[in-house]
């Protein structure tokens, strides 16, 4: 089981990047420690016998990733959180794609401008940045939710299904799986 004072000092480190994928902002060695404790968090996650033990596996991944790689990456990514928090969209999404040019293999970082994207209506966009958020971080189960809402907001209900499922796959204790519609027969 992962201790949160073992996962706070890799985040300490800024070990956070897409599996086996260094950004060139990160310091050497983290993608090694990172893989290691990603790995061992999507196991607990996929094994979790309650939502509680789920919920806790899920807040340990977000931590992960949310964790940059380096001070001014993570000095843009809580740009973006803040702005966002602030409805100043135009701001969050300049610093996401400022997060995006420093760290190209951030996978946190794409995510969030997909976020960002999405929240400001730019549908294509964000399936564009959730693309290259799943490219460098194909576990993202956030990504994969963000992509099925997106199309079925799209009304390309088979689509969302196949991505609702793959993050389902991921995290059986999603928030989203109520969507799932039953499967064919």
């Amino acid at each position: 089981m992962w201790r949160s004072g073992w996962l706070a000092g890799l985040l300490a480190l800024g070990l956070a990047c897409g599996p086996g994928q260094a950004a060139p902002c990160a310091p050497p060695g983290w993608s090694e420690a990172r893989a290691d404790l990603r790995a061992a968090l999507l196991g607990q996650l996929a094994s979790a016998a309650s939502e509680a033990e789920g919920r806790a596996a899920e807040e340990a991944l977000w931590q992960l990733w949310s964790a940059a790689p380096g001070d001014a990456a993570q000095a843009l990514l809580d740009r973006v959180h803040d702005r966002r928090r602030w409805y100043d969209l135009a701001a969050a999404e300049a610093a996401a794609r400022a997060l995006t040019r420093l760290c190209p293999d951030y996978a946190e970082g794409w995510n969030q401008l997909a976020t960002v994207l999405f929240q400001r209506g730019e549908g294509e966009a964000a399936l564009a940045a959730i693309a290259e958020t799943l490219a460098r971080e194909p576990a993202h189960f956030g990504a994969l939710s963000g992509r099925a809402l997106i199309l079925l907001g799209q009304g390309r209900g088979a689509a969302a299904q196949a991505a609702l499922r793959a993050a389902v796959a991921l995290h059986p204790w999603l928030r989203e799986r109520h969507l799932l519609a039953p499967a064919p027969k």
